[in-house]
């Protein structure tokens, strides 16, 4: 009876190959692939990553991982988080990091630009302010893991905080001397700011490239390769000079002056 059984279901599945139109056989339609999926990670910058999916680095991802061909899932996150998953290679891709940054990543072959970080400092400060040196031995602080530290080659006091408007409230009260951030960003909080404002910012206290890095792993280099690939077509040309100025500015400029790629 079994043998009868299995006879009864090769014959069935014979009768309907032959059934099935000529063109189908000799032309199977193929399996239907999804866009590849890529994690990407990131903090949240002003002009670069908008919570509303506009920004420079953004712009930079839509053209290097088409839709049609890409599926991005990025999670705007704390830096802290960003370097977190990125070391533990938790995400394929994360944005924003420095030059010799000691995260274990792989790092993109050019910079996508230079970063300028600025400082809300002291009145008292401001008066004796000659550069990056005058944070010699004083109090300064930054956003967690932001390690701004390893680039500022003079010994300071130096703390990290995950409270933005708190940092700002103790350099407005004079309990710290200094406050390492970006302008638009440090603006934004004056409104909230307990006291009317004393702090003032002083712009491009240093400058240091920016890459993006990927997973250190074969994933990670394989997008790596494909990153390269299709930022060097836009650095070639002209457009990725192009996206930077539209949203820092008609006159600024993506790398220092010299630097070639």
């Amino acid at each position: 009876m079994v043998i009868s059984m299995k006879r009864l279901t090769l014959t069935t599945l014979l009768i309907c190959l032959i059934l099935l139109p000529s063109h189908l056989l000799a032309n199977p339609t193929p399996l239907i692939e999804g866009p590849r999926v890529v994690t990407i990670a990131t903090d949240s910058w002003l002009g670069y990553t908008n919570r509303d999916g506009s920004g420079y680095y953004f712009d930079i991802l839509k053209r290097v991982f088409p839709e049609k061909e890409w599926l991005l899932q990025i999670d705007i996150v704390p830096f802290s988080r960003v370097r977190y998953l990125v070391n533990h290679n938790r995400i394929d891709m994360a944005l924003g990091f420095y030059s010799g940054d000691t995260t274990r990543a792989l790092y993109s072959k050019n910079p996508v630009e230079v970063d300028s970080v600025d400082a809300a400092i002291t009145p008292e400060l401001a008066v004796i302010w000659k550069g990056a040196e005058s944070l010699s031995q004083k109090k300064v602080q930054a956003l967690l893991a932001y390690r701004y530290d390893e680039f500022i080659s003079v010994p300071m006091y130096y703390e990290e905080s995950s409270n933005l408007l708190e940092m700002l409230n103790r350099v407005n009260r004079g309990q710290v001397d200094a406050v390492l951030d970006y302008k638009p960003v440090m603006l934004t909080m004056v409104p909230k700011l307990n006291q009317p404002r004393q702090f003032v910012i002083i712009e491009n206290v240093f400058r240091t490239e920016i890459y993006f890095v990927f997973s250190d792993n074969d994933r990670g280099a394989k997008l790596k390769r494909h990153f390269d690939r299709e930022l060097k077509k836009l650095i070639d040309s002209g457009e990725l000079d192009e996206l930077f100025r539209h949203y820092v500015g008609p006159d600024a400029q993506r790398l220092d002056p010299g630097r070639e790629q």
